[in-house]
C-alpha cells in the first residue's frame, strides 16, 4: 500500500516540477518579443575608452545618450561599437546585430612558403604563423577560397 502512494507523491511532485519548468520556459519565450513600458533614467551617463570620454553617436552623427533600467545600464550598441572601430550590421531574419572586426584588425594567418592568407589557423591542416593583415598584403598573398571568402 505504501508503495502505491508513494508513487502518486512521486508522479505529482515530477508532475508539479513540470509545469513549474514549461511555465518558466513560456515565459521567458514570451517575455523576448513584444513591448512593454518602462521607466528610463538618463543621467547623463558618461562612457569612456582609456580614460577619455567618447562621444556616443548613431549612423547619422546625432548624439545618442545612454540610460538605465532598474539599475541596468544599456548603451547604444552602434554608438559603441563606432567608438572600438568595429563594423555593425542588422541581420532582419534573425534580429541579429552582427559585430565583426574591420579586415585590418582580424587575426590573419600564413605559412612560409604559401601564397594565401587564411582567418583560420588549420585550414588545410599547415604550420601557420599570426601577422597583422598588412604584412599578409605586402608579401602579395590572396585571400583563400575555403576560410576567407566564405567567412
Amino acid at each position: 500500500m505504501r508503495d502505491t502512494g508513494w508513487r502518486q507523491w512521486k508522479g505529482l511532485v515530477a508532475g508539479g516540477l513540470l509545469a513549474v519548468l514549461a511555465t518558466g520556459l513560456f515565459g521567458t519565450a514570451l517575455a523576448t518579443t513584444g513591448s512593454q513600458s518602462v521607466v528610463a533614467d538618463y543621467n547623463n551617463i558618461q562612457v569612456t575608452l582609456d580614460g577619455e570620454i567618447v562621444q556616443l553617436v548613431d549612423a547619422n552623427g546625432a548624439p545618442v545618450e545612454p540610460f538605465a533600467i532598474s539599475g541596468t545600464t544599456y548603451l547604444p550598441v552602434r554608438a559603441v561599437a563606432n567608438a572600438l572601430g568595429l563594423n555593425v550590421g542588422w541581420d532582419q531574419e534573425t534580429a541579429t546585430v552582427v559585430l565583426t572586426r574591420p579586415e585590418s584588425q582580424r587575426a590573419i594567418y600564413i605559412t612560409r612558403t604559401g601564397k594565401k592568407y587564411h582567418y583560420d589557423s588549420s585550414c588545410n591542416g599547415g604550420t601557420y604563423w599570426e601577422v597583422p593583415y598588412d604584412t599578409a598584403i605586402g608579401f602579395g598573398l590572396e585571400p583563400c577560397e575555403k576560410c576567407v571568402l566564405t567567412a
